[in-house]
């Protein structure tokens, strides 16, 4: 509300609510006073006139009567317009005014008037009434009768109308009286703070000047007067700030000259910050090449020694260096990660994999640590966790064992428990969710400010000791694979570290199948005295399907044993030193009688005890914690069939291919000779780039593997040269380097090189690497009989599945489920001409094709989907989709016809 609205509420409010509460008042008092005035004038009249009346209608004096009441009507008209006498029994006697009588305004009896009569208002007029009493002589009845006496209202209401419209004028009086002080008050106000309101914008718009004061009112000429001196001073104060600026201006100009002088000086530390920082990569590079390089050889021939006869000392000194040589690459790899890390250029490769699978092998590489301090490692993964994902298993992996092996490290007696969960969020996506829960001796909270900075511990005994780069290594693997990696420590009651990553679920397993149909419903007795691992194996039992007798102390296994006479399968798990072997041997010899087969899982790698073990009885002695693989073909194995169970061992049988291998070191040269030797026929060699191009140049090879930095000529240029080369222009050429930079591989595939290869090499990696690019490398399974099929190429088939029989079987089965509602969708889409619904059917029923050996239908479909992405005509694709329909139909009637496949 604006100011005028106040001053004229605060002034008119109150006197209009004083004149309309004074004049509503006395108009009420007023009006009521007339209505009874009325009423006691009529009664006045009444109250002679019934003494009168009741005299002469006692002597029966008709006449006299009728003057009397004739005549007070004449004097007390027009107040009355009508007075009535009426008998006891309501019959009229006399009446002044017979047109005015009604005979509804009679009573209905007499006898219940009371002595000061009965008065009754309607609309516009008064009803009085009054009993007579007449005198009665002995033995005569009492002859009763009652004035009628009626009174005109017309006279009283227009003396109301006429007080209501003297009120109303008294009112708008009053209004009138009090609006001329609110009016001159506004006069006196609201014009000088128009005033000063126009002032003041003058000085915003930055008119300055001053403003003559007349005003009757003190405190407005006041701020009038405070006004003018405000322009006053901020037309002084723009003055001093307009000398400001123009010497701030000078100097900023001056400091501007400085800045580019800085500038220049900052560009040339830049650049000479981005040259030292690129000596520092190729540094890196430089060392992380001549490391790999002999750790190529020393891992490589250690593996190959280790496949040979040995003594069991020699096995652990080779074991040692294996371990050693795995170590000093695991540091190379964290000092390549942080240099990535600095660059902000860390890879992240995601790729299918298999969760269980993946885990129980790091498991395995950490089990020796753990054995070696006598602690308790357990794997715990839920049920319902899928196995099939997709992510970078690499860096999953590599953050796991830092943070496991840092527990380890950490710990010196306890358990370390690794859990693994996971959180669905969608059909597609999943949450990872691992933690790994140690009994050390946990983090004070000084160290857990620093435990993510690297470098920093001054403690040898902190979780920072060691290269100081694990866990800040760690958490920026985890930020890049879309999740979080945090912890929760109590010093000398243990941590919990927790990480999460964002995975996809990849909807093809890419596992091997285990053998569990043999064990569904077997009788399994099990001894475990250590709790995490008792729960961790009795949840992976029971998911398989076992019927588990879990036994905790030797006293419920006596129970067990004496309960039940005989159980199919016995496992035992014991903690194990070289003091306590005879103790498990007792276990054994209690068991076995009562199993068909008893199976050891103890916590010692040494061949010694666990051959000692095995003498004793036990039909098998595994790790713990076991590999689920492991475990269940262990646990399977007397149960498979005769056929698979006496299949002989496969002799490794050389591929007939011919290979060219080049590398400068000699070492490396021998070692990826001998691994090649046990898959192919023919291996060549040579030392330079020169000599390999040499010998291309007369040999046509079926794979080359080159490495890159070599003397003379180096791999790139030898590759290009091969590529010219008639012999070899197609031949697949392999980079092998210890270079094992960020975007090497992106960088060699462009310079002309099939696929790119890290040293240190291995078995598996070549073994890939010949089946991917050599066709005759592949050996698959024999095929067993499979149904003739005119639509289905079996051998393509098995193909896409990997070699699984059973995953191509499973694939095959999910497409021929398929195919009625596929049809369907088809014919109801084509018939409503929507090309969207036909593109979705296509686009699905194409990727179902690509994994199920059908080639006729895949190229049909992948065909129409071309044509709909290219938007043509339905109508011109009919004779597509009538074929389309024929083939899904003559697939579905053929697979009817299997009967067993």
């Amino acid at each position: 509300m604006s100011l005028r609205s106040w001053l004229l509420l605060c002034s008119l409010f109150p006197a209009v609510l004083a004149s309309v509460f004074c004049v509503g008042y006395f108009s009420y008092v007023r009006y009521q006073e007339l209505t009874l005035s009325v009423i006691e004038r009529a009664r006045q009249v009444a109250l002679p006139l019934a003494i009168s009346t009741q005299d002469l209608l006692s002597r029966n004096n008709i006449t006299a009567l009728k003057h009397l009441l004739d005549a007070s009507h004449r004097l007390n008209s027009p107040l009355l317009s009508n007075i009535s006498l009426l008998t006891a029994d309501n019959q009229l006697l006399l009446s002044t005014n017979a047109q005015r009588y009604n005979t509804q305004q009679r009573l209905q009896s007499a006898s219940e008037l009371s002595a000061s009569g009965l008065t009754v208002r309607q609309d516009n007029s008064i009803l009085l009434y009054l009993p007579l009493q007449l005198d009665r002589t002995p033995g005569q009845q009492a002859n009763q009768a009652y004035l009628l006496l009626q009174l005109e209202l017309n006279q009283l209401h227009l003396q109301q109308q006429t007080l209501l419209f003297n009120a109303l004028l008294l009112l708008l009086a009053c209004l009138l009286l009090a609006s001329f002080p609110a009016v001159y008050l506004l006069r006196r106000i609201y014009r000088p703070l128009q005033t000063m309101q126009q002032h003041i914008l003058q000085l915003l718009s930055g008119n300055n000047t001053s403003q003559a004061v007349e005003n009757n009112v003190d405190e407005l000429a006041q701020l009038q007067q405070g006004l003018n001196q405000l322009g006053e001073q901020l037309t002084s104060q723009e003055q001093d700030m307009l000398q400001h600026i123009e010497q701030v201006t000078s100097d900023l100009q001056q400091s501007m000259e400085q800045l580019e002088v800085q500038n220049i000086q900052l560009d040339f530390a830049k650049r000479k910050a981005q040259e030292e920082n690129r000596q520092k990569s190729e540094f890196l590079a430089k060392m992380s090449h001549e490391l790999r390089t002999p750790l190529n050889g020393v891992i490589g021939f250690t593996r190959q020694l280790l496949k040979t006869q040995l003594s069991s000392s020699q096995h652990d000194y080779l074991t040692t260096i294996q371990k050693s040589a795995n170590s000093l690459l695991h540091l190379v790899n964290d000092v390549l990660d942080f240099s990535k890390l600095e660059e902000g250029r860390l890879a992240v490769n995601p790729e299918p994999f298999s969760l269980r699978d993946i885990l129980n092998d790091a498991i395995e590489l950490l089990a020796a640590n753990a054995f070696d301090k006598h602690l308790e490692l357990v794997l715990m993964i839920e049920p319902g966790c899928p196995d099939d994902l997709i992510a970078d298993p690499g860096r999953f992996i590599q953050v796991l064992m830092n943070i496991a092996g840092n527990a380890i490290k950490f710990t010196d007696h306890g358990s370390i428990v690794i859990r693994v969960s996971a959180t669905l969020l969608n059909e597609d996506q999943l949450i990872l969710h691992v933690s790994v829960q140690d009994t050390g001796r946990g983090i004070s909270d000084d160290q857990q400010t620093m435990l993510f900075q690297g470098f920093t511990s001054k403690d040898p005994r902190s979780h920072q000791s060691g290269s100081g780069l694990g866990l800040m290594i760690s958490q920026r693997l985890v930020q890049a694979l879309g999740g979080n990696l945090g912890f929760e420590s109590k010093q000398a009651e243990g941590s919990t570290f927790w990480f999460t990553i964002k995975c996809q679920r990849h909807h093809l397993s890419v596992a091997d199948c285990l053998p569990l149909e043999v064990l569904e419903n077997k009788q399994l007795l099990y001894f475990e005295p250590q709790q995490h691992s008792r729960e961790a194996i009795l949840s992976l039992l029971h998911h398989w399907g076992l019927q588990v007798t879990a036994c905790a102390t030797k006293g419920q296994l006596q129970q067990a044993l004496a309960h039940q006479q005989h159980y199919d399968i016995g496992l035992i798990g014991r903690t194990i030193a070289i003091n306590q072997v005879n103790q498990v041997l007792t276990l054994m010899q209690q068991v076995k009688p009562h199993c068909d087969n008893t199976y050891l899982l103890v916590n010692t790698l040494s061949p010694h005890l666990r051959e000692t073990l095995l003498s004793s009885g036990a039909d098998a002695c595994l790790s713990k914690p076991p590999h689920i693989r492991k475990l269940a073909h262990t646990l399977a194995q007397p149960y498979l069939s005769m056929n698979a169970a006496e299949t002989p061992n496969q002799v490794k049988q050389q591929v007939s291919l011919k290979v060219l291998t080049v590398d400068d070191n000699d070492a490396n040269l021998k070692l990826i000779n001998t691994l090649l030797a046990e898959q192919v026929e023919q291996v060549d060699s040579a030392r330079d780039g020169a000599e390999a191009w040499h010998k291309a140049t007369q040999h046509a090879y079926d794979i080359i593997f080159m490495d890159i930095n070599m003397p003379v000529m180096d791999g790139i240029t030898a590759c290009h040269r091969i590529r010219q080369s008639s012999l070899n222009e197609h031949t697949p050429i392999i980079a092998v380097t210890a270079h094992a930079v960020d975007g090497e591989r992106a960088r060699l595939l462009t310079l002309g090189f099939n696929e790119f290869l890290t040293k240190p090499l291995d078995e598996k990696m070549l073994q890939c690497s010949l089946q991917e690019f050599c066709p005759a490398s592949r050996i698959l399974p024999e095929l067993p009989n499979w149904p003739a099929s005119k639509l289905v190429n079996w051998p393509t088939a098995l193909e896409r599945a990997g070699g699984k029989c059973s995953l191509m079987k499973e694939m095959l089965q999910m497409l021929l489920a398929s195919v009625p509602a596929t049809r369907e969708a088809l014919q109801h889409a084509l018939k409503n001409h929507d090309s969207a619904q036909l593109l979705q059917q296509v686009h699905k029923l194409h990727g179902a094709c690509c994994y199920t050996g059908v080639p006729r239908l895949k190229d049909l479909a992948e065909l129409i989907e071309t044509n709909l992405k290219q938007g043509k005509n339905l109508t011109e694709l009919e004779p597509e989709f009538l074929e389309l329909d024929d083939v899904l139909q003559a697939l579905y009637q053929e697979s009817q016809q299997w009967s067993d496949w």
